[in-house]
């Protein structure tokens, strides 16, 4: 990549050179450069690690050749977030695209490009190893020597990429298996807290926050903005089928997984680290993007190593995708090797990465939902949408079409055939049968509003709605009051009505604000294509409602104190817990206003005792709300190491409350230590004088 540098040297005339230095790009030895110097008073002689200042001369123009390279620190980015990635790619001249966040072909292109330009297995994916090269990389390295599949080094820690036979054998002396049951396994401890899971997209580790959740209203799924760092909100990264649940961020661990022994009848996971029978493992079905856990049919451990077997009886035809396994230890194994696997007979699965939402129906009783229409206490309402990779274009009418005809004439008999679908201005129409350029038609087909439409009005055909030809299986639009309350909409796959209510909502207008749509999963690819809008001026979000007759929300307080100025709110005073002590929490303040609690986070400093050598860090816990406000945390298991445990806590940490944080049905609220109270929907922050929360502390030595 050329840098470009401004340099002032002040020796008798103020001189500028424009330095343009090569470093770390593919097949260049030594980069080599030229400077054109003109009326200098000086001349520069700039050689490998060194300089040498010649002494002055008249005014000439000169061609100085310059051996440089200047070293760049990449260590302190994080390249967990791929627009930083790009970034690095970019300024190394591996041509990544535009720095959009979104895992296309060219970025996948240019990540390959720099793995095999820095030795690494050229897979796409940015796994550890990568990351860590990127981190070292100071722009002057030549290029390495070609991963082969003997670099041992890099098989440790990267992600390699899909491959259709893969075959690994291992002799164990002693093992145990165990038969698991067909049903999903669960081991949640709460209904509310972090999931984990790796982001459909681009292939890294994340997390996602499960919160509130009713999806029989518009207003049933907050949509929170200040999440912490690493977690996202719900349907972010598709509809997660599963419910396992834990107390902290999810992190990436050492250990690998992958298919193997593949069978007619079977296929087996090996993952490699500490042999655990508590590992769940979790797919992409075909033709969808929801990542879905699907129990084995047995598993067996052995020295560092578990075994899971599979059913292939159980899996639906088609290309399934292995992406991880966890076993709730806080560390996400990643997928490696073969993780593509084929069920059935050879089968087509493949569909364009560019797709974007087309139409929004908002409807009520069969009629679009006009700009500002007031909802109050609706149950009827309904939400379909089309992606532009479903349609087909026709050619517009040459007929008017009144809104009662059930027969319409349009320009030839080649426009659909039964069974097709019509999408005619803001209208769908089943097509029933056919006689010539005649068409009979099922009117306002899916609750669509039946319409007039004019001479020259655009048609498009969708000519199969199977599973197969759907483009999006799953989408989710965000809607915002103008209070700041914003929600989620999950949306599932296009062309299903989602029948909702307006119930939960409180008073306000509220608009279309984003919608994003999830590709299903093409065959030999590791990511899910996606697309989400987001222009406020687009046509497809000219929808409000407007809600008036419901409830004005107020955001719950704390007190601190009573009547007689006593601590309302109590907690451990520097006490010292043990295995099978329980630790309570009594937040008597908590007074509710407008919306019902659903469940707190408490959340702790985590400051080491002593010299156990160990870094400062957070921990939260999940509860649901009880009715006297006292959480109690049962300390079941004291381990050496990191817990996501709700009742298993780590040793060497002093536990100082940090805040108490209430979610209700529309948003969060925050009760700082120091008396600070801040609001999830607006930027306004408070106070509360519950001054001594600072003071409940606990001792896990």
């Amino acid at each position: 990549m050329y840098i470009k540098f401004n340099i002032l040297k002040k020796l008798f005339i103020p001189t500028f050179l424009l330095l343009f230095i090569q470093c770390g790009q593919p097949n260049s030895d030594i980069n080599s450069l030229e400077i054109d110097v003109t009326n200098s008073t000086i001349k520069e002689s700039l050689e490998t690690n060194q300089s040498t200042v010649l002494e002055n001369t008249t005014s000439t123009s000169t061609i100085t050749t310059v051996y440089v390279c200047s070293p760049e620190d990449n260590s302190s980015i994080n390249f967990n977030n791929l627009k930083n990635v790009q970034n690095f790619l970019n300024r190394y001249g591996f041509n990544a695209g535009e720095e959009d966040g979104y895992l296309g072909n060219q970025t996948i292109s240019a990540i390959k490009d720099f793995q095999n330009f820095a030795g690494l297995k050229p897979d796409g994916d940015v796994g550890p190893a990568t990351r860590k090269v990127m981190n070292n990389w100071t722009g002057c390295e030549n290029k390495a020597v070609p991963y082969t599949e003997n670099n041992n080094e890099n098989i440790a820690n990267e992600t390699p990429t899909d491959s259709t036979t893969t075959s690994t054998s291992s002799t164990t002396t002693s093992s145990t298996t165990t038969t698991i049951p067909t049903q999903n396994i669960s081991n949640t401890n709460t209904s509310y807290g972090y999931q984990p899971s790796v982001l459909i997209t681009t292939n890294q580790i994340t997390t996602v926050f499960k919160g509130t959740e009713d999806t029989t209203s518009i207003c049933g799924v907050p949509y929170l903005n200040n999440l912490d760092n690493g977690a996202i909100n719900m349907y972010q990264n598709g509809l997660l089928k599963y419910e396992s649940v834990g107390n902290s961020i999810f992190t990436e661990s050492s250990s690998t997984a992958e298919i193997v022994n593949v069978t007619s009848n079977s296929f087996t996971i090996n993952v490699l680290g500490n042999g655990d029978k508590n590992f769940k493992f979790y797919f992409i079905k075909p033709f969808e993007s929801d990542v879905s856990i699907v129990p084995p049919k047995s598993i067996s451990t052995s020295s560092g190593i578990t075994t899971a077997v599979f059913d292939k009886s159980s899996f639906e035809q088609g290309y399934w995708f292995f992406s991880f396994a966890e076993n709730n230890s806080g560390q996400i194994v990643k997928s490696v090797g073969l993780r593509e696997i084929l069920i059935g007979d050879e089968i087509t699965q493949i569909q364009s990465s560019n797709n974007e939402i087309d139409t929004i129906f908002f409807l009520k009783d069969n009629q679009n939902i006009s700009k500002g229409l007031n909802l109050n206490s609706v149950n009827n309402i309904d939400l379909i949408y089309t992606t532009k990779n479903l349609y087909d274009t026709r050619e517009n009418t040459t007929n008017d079409i009144s809104e009662s005809a059930n027969t319409i004439t349009l320009k030839n008999d080649s426009q659909a055939t039964s069974g097709q679908i019509l999408h005619i201005g803001r209208e769908l129409m089943l097509v029933t049968a056919k006689n010539g350029s005649t068409y009979t038609v099922e009117r306002g087909y899916l609750g669509t509003q039946k319409q007039s439409h004019a001479i020259g009005s655009q048609v498009k055909v969708i000519k199969n709605s199977s599973k197969q030809s759907i483009q999006s299986s799953f989408a989710y639009a965000v809607i915002r009051s103008e209070s700041g309350f914003r929600y989620q909409i999950p949306l599932g796959s296009e062309l299903v009505k989602n029948r909702l209510t307006t119930n939960k909502c409180p008073n306000g207008l509220y608009s279309f604000e984003e919608i994003t749509i999830f590709s299903w999963r093409p065959q030999g690819s590791s990511v899910v294509y996606t697309s989400t809008v987001l222009d406020k001026n687009n046509p497809i979000f000219d929808k409000q409602f407007l809600i008036n007759n419901s409830y004005n929300y107020l955001p719950p307080t704390l007190s601190g104190t009573d009547s007689d100025g006593s601590f309302i709110n109590k907690g451990p005073k520097n006490t010292s817990v043990s295995d099978g002590d329980r630790v309570v929490f009594d937040f008597s303040g908590v007074n509710v206003r407008s919306s019902s609690l659903k469940f707190a986070e408490l959340k702790f400093t985590m400051n080491p005792i002593n010299s156990s050598g160990k870094i400062s860090k957070i921990r939260s816990v999940f509860f649901e709300i009880p009715e006297d406000y006292i959480f109690e945390i049962k300390v079941d298991k004291i381990i050496s190491s990191n817990s996501v445990n709700l009742n298993i806590w780590e040793s060497g940490y002093k536990y100082i409350f940090d805040s108490l944080i209430l979610y209700d049905e529309v948003s969060k609220t925050t009760f700082k230590n120091n008396q600070e109270v801040i609001y999830d929907y607006t930027s306004s922050k408070s106070t509360h004088n519950a001054y001594y929360l600072d003071q409940f502390i606990f001792n896990i030595p």
